[in-house]
């Protein structure tokens, strides 16, 4: 073999090595924009339906009978027990219901501004697309890495893998 056969064999291994190294720095990039969207899903406020929703839950429970009527029974029995110092917001909530409904419905409605919320069900489906989607972005990697080291290249894996990826057999990654 002479010295320009030796150069080219050199160079394609240096440039398959470089391919390699892109790929996975490539794929390593990607698992970290997949995360950041995944927290951006779990963050994302829920629809204004829905926390409207839960505004009127709360009101319809703060405004049992059960809650005015405990208050009231302080003040009839004979073992008086005076009310903690701040009014229980249960009594506040029956007393103005239909404001109170109508103040905060608003501060929630302005809250959204131009944004949008997600409802439950969306968001659920959204994270498992996006989970599964990083799942195969963690064995796209685990199976460079894998390769990498059958080829005899150490590459170190990060701290974060997923351990379904780097456990995962590698019949399944091809």
């Amino acid at each position: 073999m002479s010295d320009i056969d030796l150069r080219r064999i050199v160079e394609k291994s240096v440039a398959g090595g470089q391919t390699l190294l892109t790929t996975l720095e490539d794929i390593r990039k990607r698992i970290v924009l997949k995360r950041y969207s995944i927290g951006k899903i779990q963050q994302a406020p829920v629809s204004p339906d829905e926390a409207l929703q839960r505004l009127n839950d709360w009101i319809k429970v703060a405004t049992a009978g059960s809650a005015v009527e405990n208050l009231a029974a302080r003040f009839v029995t004979a073992g008086y027990r005076q009310p903690t110092s701040g009014v229980p917001t249960e009594f506040i909530a029956a007393a103005i219901a239909g404001p109170l409904r109508d103040l905060i419905g608003g501060a929630i409605s302005k809250s959204y501004g131009s944004a949008k919320g997600i409802s439950a069900a969306d968001r659920a489906r959204e994270l498992e697309k996006a989970e599964r989607e990083l799942l195969e972005l963690e064995c796209a990697e685990e199976a460079i890495i894998r390769h990498a080291e059958h080829c005899g290249i150490d590459v170190l894996r990060r701290i974060d893998a997923d351990p379904r990826a780097v456990l995962c057999s590698g019949e399944f990654l091809k």
